[in-house]
């Protein structure tokens, strides 16, 4: 094995120093190999080597129309948080290769940093246009862009392409749901919320989905069906998370003169003799919905998944 290979070796291995060190002493008998000067540069951008950014621009020195060598040194310098000369780098990019979806994402994602709205909301469609119908971290950051503009329908529209990309994932169900309750399309929320509790396999989970689904019951004012749902999800719940809502909920159907049978807990009982206010239930389900999204966001992550924030 040569040791070229051998540095890519460690490197897909996620032995990055591994692949620096191998990479940097083959380096001593061939300093101007752009490939061992590539490795040595991206294993350098893992383990924070203070020299990365200056071999890969070596190597855009000696493969000028390389738009992967722009890309790795655009790459190095966003690291860096040297976000214009990292935009400069990426343009090149995309320069030598128009149809270049991840600098066009890297691009609207230094865009949005550098407070460049608009800018950032170009690079990302257009990259989000290129996926061909499967999810991407352009089109996951675009829902997240659209909503810190404000433009919630646009958010919408952009989750439901995501959740149409990717069926059976929980986060994008869950921007889609949210993103439904915020705007009033209370039956979209329901029926989004209704496709999480098939499709999050995790354990206690369908509690989060049902609290997402008493939410919605709540904002339109069903106070009956919303207490149907708290039973349901009290009888699964093994962490009590559900008690408070469920008081309140059993408070106010009293209140309007629901037969409600008394077959409670020692919990819910106490909680019944002092219910937390609508203010505060609704505080505890907005809370609920967003420990779940941020479970699932997680997971986008550790897939390789980095969205916007």
């Amino acid at each position: 094995m040569t040791n070229l290979e051998q540095a890519r070796s460690h490197f897909q291995a996620g032995e990055f120093g591994k692949a620096r060190e191998a990479a940097v002493a083959a380096l001593a008998d061939s300093p101007d190999d752009p490939e061992l000067l590539a490795v040595a540069g991206r294993a350098g951008v893992e383990t924070g080597a203070d020299d990365a950014v200056d071999q890969l621009r070596k190597v855009t020195e000696l493969q000028a129309d390389s738009a992967e060598a722009w890309h790795d040194l655009g790459d190095a310098l966003a690291t860096e948080g040297r976000d214009d000369e990292a935009t400069e780098a990426f343009k090149k990019a995309l320069e030598l290769n128009p149809d270049d979806e991840l600098a066009l994402t890297h691009l609207g994602h230094n865009a949005y940093t550098t407070g460049k709205g608009d800018d950032a909301l170009s690079y990302l469609t257009q990259a989000a246009d290129r996926s061909e119908g499967r999810m991407s971290t352009a089109a996951i950051s675009l829902v997240e862009m659209y909503r810190s503009l404000g433009q919630t329908d646009q958010a919408l529209d952009a989750a439901k392409k995501v959740s149409e990309a990717a069926p059976d994932d929980v986060a994008a169900a869950l921007d889609v749901a949210e993103l439904s309750i915020e705007l009033g399309n209370h039956d979209e929320a329901l029926k989004a919320f209704e496709r999480v509790r098939q499709i999050d396999e995790v354990d206690q989970h369908e509690v989060y989905a049902l609290h997402g689904m008493i939410q919605v019951e709540l904002a339109r004012g069903d106070v009956a069906k919303a207490l149907e749902l708290a039973r349901e999800a009290k009888a699964i719940d093994t962490v009590g998370r559900t008690t408070g809502v469920f008081a309140y909920l059993e408070h106010e159907a009293g209140s309007g003169g629901v037969d409600i049978p008394r077959d409670m807990s020692a919990a819910t009982i106490q909680a019944l003799e002092a219910p937390p206010t609508r203010e505060e239930v609704d505080q505890a389900l907005a809370a609920s919905l967003r420990e779940h999204h941020l479970s699932h966001t997680d997971d986008r992550h550790l897939a390789g998944e980095e969205p916007l924030g």
